[in-house]
């Protein structure tokens, strides 16, 4: 693992590298300046400062670019800072690639700096004490000297020239672009008017058309059709089939409506009314009984309490009800009030 290749990488990249050990390691650039005669342009220079910090940022940038853990790039930084100050104190040079090297000057730890990032192009000669170069009207420069010569003034000036006149320029015919009338009607919005309100008014007569049609297709046609008329019940005898006693009539020319009468349903005799009282619930405290009958005569129940002994006490329902409906109405008391079942009392 070159462990100076990555700190001249993360140098480069960053502008700064810490190395514990060793310092933080800057990339600096000097700034152009002015020498008096020449502009020097600005280069580039790496300095050690002397710093103690806890910074894993370099750890972390080799852990990243060798694929391996944190811990294993800082113990490996820390084997390669300790080699290199014992060979800076031994009066060696510790190398960075491309960058520079470590030495050791009256104990101090210091930088050289590579040649190629000192590299700058050439200075660019500059003299502030040039005075400005005036043109003449041919527009040849006249040569500069260090002595200035007197202007002397010309002895005869020609007078000037007589200006022609002018003539005013005829102007290009360009066609002449019509300015738009402001409050007149606009003819695009009025004619998309009417075509919303053309659609909407066919939209409606389409539906309402269609609706029309649905109601009047719904109803079915009244035919004409005979009325019949049974023929009384007390007529039909029991031993005998039912003859046919419908009479027919004519109502030719007028709407009939068939008025059909049903047959009348026999009437079924249930047999006599059973009256009897149902145990609808059982407790052994009366305290208990009471307060289920007070609940369920709130609830407008006709029922009572009859106590059987002195922890035996029946809630009881009197009922009256026919003997083919008995077996019905005490499914539908243990449905209601107890579906543990209720029993006769």
């Amino acid at each position: 693992m070159d462990i100076a290749k990555y700190i001249g990488l993360y140098l480069l990249k960053n502008q700064t590298c810490y190395v514990h050990g060793l310092g933080s390691i800057e990339l600096r650039r000097k700034p152009a300046s002015y020498d008096g005669r020449n502009l020097v342009p600005a280069v580039s220079e790496v300095v050690v400062v002397p710093v103690n910090t806890v910074d894993d940022s370099l750890s972390n940038f080799i852990a990243t670019n060798e694929q391996i853990s944190i811990s294993k790039a800082s113990n490996a930084l820390k084997d390669y800072a300790a080699a290199a100050i014992a060979d800076v104190q031994a009066g060696k040079e510790v190398l960075i690639p491309a960058i520079g090297s470590f030495f050791e000057v009256n104990g101090k730890l210091q930088f050289a700096t590579a040649p190629q990032l000192l590299l700058a192009p050439p200075a660019i000669p500059a003299e502030k004490s040039l005075p400005r170069r005036n043109t003449g009207a041919a527009g040849m420069a006249a040569p500069q000297t260090g002595y200035n010569a007197p202007q002397q003034a010309p002895a005869y000036m020609a007078p000037p020239a007589a200006t022609m006149p002018t003539q005013p320029a005829v102007p290009h015919p360009y066609p002449q672009v019509e300015e738009e009338k402001k409050g007149g009607l606009n003819w695009g919005r009025i004619i998309l008017f009417v075509l919303i309100l053309l659609a909407l008014i066919g939209g409606v007569a389409y539906v309402a058309k269609n609706i029309l049609k649905i109601g009047g297709g719904s109803a079915p046609a009244q035919q004409q059709q005979p009325m019949v008329v049974p023929a009384p019940a007390d007529t039909i005898g029991t031993s005998q089939p039912a003859t046919d006693t419908t009479q027919l009539i004519d109502t030719a020319g007028t709407m009939v409506v068939d008025e059909t009468v049903p047959a009348a349903q026999p009437v079924v005799n249930k047999g006599p009314m059973l009256n009897f009282k149902v145990i609808l619930n059982t407790y052994d405290e009366r305290a208990r009984a009471e307060k289920r009958i007070n609940r369920l005569r709130s609830y407008g129940h006709r029922v009572e309490l009859v106590a059987e002994d002195s922890s035996t006490y029946y809630i009881v329902l009197p009922l009256s009800v026919a003997r083919a409906d008995s077996s019905r109405a005490m499914d539908s008391l243990r449905r209601t009030y107890n579906p543990d079942g209720v029993t006769v009392y």
